[in-house]
């Protein structure tokens, strides 16, 4: 195995040509190289081991990193859509198709009023809105839909 140092050729993964290719070290800590110059792209980068080998040609084995673990917190948007669902399932769980009111834009509706539409299946009036508009909450989310107003 030869001896790496600046101005040594090695493999490595590329991160603008997201591909394993030819690159010239440019930076060294200790005998690990630390920046390289990819040789098709010419663009300059941290060094990374190949990711199509288990160990780069022409550098000397090293212990693997232990994986990074998913995030185990949800993100704010997740949240928010996680109790948004758990609140329409809340309010529509167990209901009699009786309790549902067919959606029809000639028809009025009320705040939590139940409605079942053709196209988007069952929600609950989330928001009287002006201009003769609700707010219905279905599974998949809100939708603004027009009724005759009161």
């Amino acid at each position: 195995m030869k001896k790496l140092s600046a101005g040594s050729e090695i493999d490595a993964w590329c991160t603008r040509c997201r591909m394993d290719l030819g690159h010239r070290i440019i930076a060294m800590v200790g005998v690990q190289p630390k920046r390289v110059i990819c040789q098709t792209c010419n663009s300059q980068h941290n060094y990374r081991p190949p990711r199509n080998s288990p160990t780069p040609r022409g550098t000397p084995a090293t212990p693997n990193r232990p994986a990074k673990a998913p995030s185990q917190r949800p993100t704010a948007r997740a949240r928010t859509e996680h109790e948004r669902l758990a609140q329409w399932e809340a309010k529509i769980a167990g209901q009699a198709l009786t309790a549902f009111t067919r959606y029809a834009m000639d028809r009025s509706f009320r705040l939590g009023q139940l409605i079942l539409h053709s196209k988007f299946g069952e929600g609950y009036v989330a928001e009287v809105l002006e201009n003769g508009k609700i707010s219905i909450m279905f599974r998949d989310g809100p939708r603004t839909l027009a009724h005759k107003a009161s």
